[in-house]
């Protein structure tokens, strides 16, 4: 029973431990990755931006010097002062536009954000079944090494042929070079996640990720499409676009109420000054022609995109989850390889003479890509679990 409590609480412990190296990791990503740090400062500049589009146009300010040619006395000047405006309920309109578009910088940053952390947290998969994989090569190739050395033993005591040793070295060969290439791969793996932190070294060891996150299978697909359609930052932001496409409608309909303008005017002439009030009326006669026509079908369009976006999350989401249950199924079907010891009674089998060194590499290469068959599921389970619960990053 102690024994029994003392392993569960290592195994929570372990847990505990993978979870806090994944949110250390994709927090130092968050925090350091320069194209989220370079679309931050783009959002600002975007909101900016929108503030000064509905700001009041630059006043007019003009100055006329007239004079006769027969009298220097003949003189005039003129000086004007004016500031035009829309019709007051115009930055009313706008100023909601410009909040719904401040809302959508928000939502695109959020976008990528998902996006670089959903990439960091592939390539942290990818690294736990490296790890794994070579885990197991390492396991692989102390065998072979230790199936060399008592074979070249047996070789000098003449109970071996060199056909069976050479048998042997060539099993040690393509060990070893698997292996390699599994490290070369790691090591590209953690060059990418350096990158994406910016080029700062990560907030654990190499080593500690050898555990997957702790997502679960959700109960029901419905359930799943749920939550990730009402969490999903690209359709999010379609529908902000759309929001905005249909505001933009009744701004430009508003487009045809008139512009004003007015000025302050003092003139000079013949010894006389003149000081009035000046008003101007712009009527949009031509400006705002087919404007109302291309918001409505733009508007119209963004319906359009949501309900195609909307139908594609729903069908990736179908997908990924489909293939994660089948994942699931066929990654159970190799539990029996763990509880099995078919290492240790081939070894035995073949040290007491029952099977030969060519039976022993046969069934011991069918064992290893069994086992590599194992961890390769549950890399491609674990993968098309991050990507269903994307939206929880």
């Amino acid at each position: 029973m102690r024994k029994s409590l003392f392993l569960f609480f290592l195994f929570a412990f372990a847990n505990m431990e993978a979870q806090h190296s994944w949110t250390d990791i994709l927090s130092s990503i968050e925090q350091n990755n320069r194209q989220l740090k370079a679309g931050a400062q783009i959002v600002l500049s975007q909101k900016a931006e929108v503030s000064s589009q509905n700001m009041l146009a630059d006043p007019s300010f003009e100055f006329s010097h007239l004079w006769g040619v027969e009298s220097a006395r003949d003189r005039k000047y003129d000086i004007s002062v004016s500031q035009s405006f829309d019709f007051p309920s115009l930055y009313l309109q706008r100023n909601q536009i410009g909040n719904l578009k401040r809302n959508l910088y928000d939502e695109q940053q959020a976008l990528l954000r998902q996006q670089i952390l959903m990439q960091a947290k592939e390539l942290c998969l990818r690294v736990v079944y490296l790890n794994r994989c070579i885990e197991l090569g390492n396991e692989r190739q102390a065998a072979a090494d230790k199936l060399a050395e008592l074979y070249r033993g047996k070789l000098s005591s003449g109970d071996a042929n060199i056909l069976d040793v050479n048998k042997i070295e060539i099993e040690q060969l393509n060990v070893t070079t698997g292996n390699t290439r599994l490290r070369n791969e790691l090591a590209s793996c953690l060059s990418q996640l350096r990158a994406l932190n910016g080029g700062e070294p990560l907030p654990v060891d190499d080593s500690a990720l050898t555990e997957y996150s702790d997502e679960m299978l959700p109960s029901s697909f419905d359930e799943l499409k749920t939550w990730a359609l009402e969490a999903d930052p690209e359709l999010q932001m379609l529908r902000q676009e759309n929001l905005i496409a249909d505001k933009s409608v009744s701004l430009n309909r508003a487009g045809w109420l008139p512009k004003f303008e007015l000025g302050y005017r003092h003139a000079y002439e013949l010894g006389e000054r003149f000081n009035g009030l000046s008003v101007g009326l712009s009527i949009p006669l031509f400006a705002n022609r087919k404007k109302v026509k291309i918001a409505k079908a733009q508007a119209l369009a963004g319906s359009f995109s949501v309900d195609n976006r909307e139908l594609q999350a729903v069908t990736e989401l179908q997908t990924l989850y489909d293939e994660a249950v089948a994942l699931k199924e066929n990654h159970a079907k190799y539990d029996l390889l763990v509880r099995q010891n078919n290492f240790g009674l081939l070894q035995k089998a073949l040290e007491a003479g029952k099977i030969s060194m060519v039976e022993y590499l046969v069934d011991a290469t069918q064992l290893y890509e069994a086992f590599e068959n194992r961890l390769s599921l549950e890399y491609e389970y674990r993968l098309r679990l991050a990507r269903m619960y994307k939206f929880t990053l």
